[in-house]
């Protein structure tokens, strides 16, 4: 079990890809789906395809996700442990677990969040009349055209 930046160890499922001989765009590496089993890293236990649900769920890997980590897939290619038809690589695909980056301003910037002032509510106040003391109410519209000068 190998540890990472975070103090949990590694989680993740993976399977083994074997070499087909081919080169691409073919593919070069390949497994059975029937037969192809993935490996969980914290139980060692495997799952099939339709299985990968099931090992999301376990409490083991909840654990993860409530710590705010994410599912991510990578691959490696490494040298195979036992040389199988002439073939001395296998490609690792996994499904992993990581937490996501602390957001840091690397332009120098603050955040929008603490560059805006924060909403404070106020009280409400007596409304204040707009017109002045000595406005007389229009009694005909006619009284409001101007005439426009040419």
């Amino acid at each position: 079990m190998q540890n990472n930046k975070y103090q949990m160890p590694f989680c993740g499922l993976s399977l083994k890809l074997y070499e087909t001989g081919k080169k691409a765009p073919s593919m070069e590496y390949s497994a059975s789906s029937t037969k192809a089993k993935f490996l969980c890293s914290l139980t060692k236990q495997l799952y099939g395809l339709e299985q990968v649900m099931d090992w999301v769920n376990t409490p083991q890997v909840q654990a993860y996700f409530k710590a705010g980590y994410t599912l991510k897939w990578g691959s490696k290619i490494q040298q195979a442990k036992e040389i199988k038809y002439g073939a001395d690589t296998e490609q690792v695909v996994t499904c992993y677990m990581v937490k996501p980056p602390q957001q840091s301003n690397v332009d120098g910037f603050k955040p929008i969040s603490q560059t805006m002032p924060q909403y404070t509510p106020q009280q409400m106040t007596e409304a204040q009349p707009s017109a002045p003391d000595h406005a007389m109410p229009v009694e005909k519209m006619s009284d409001m055209d101007d005439e426009i000068p040419f």
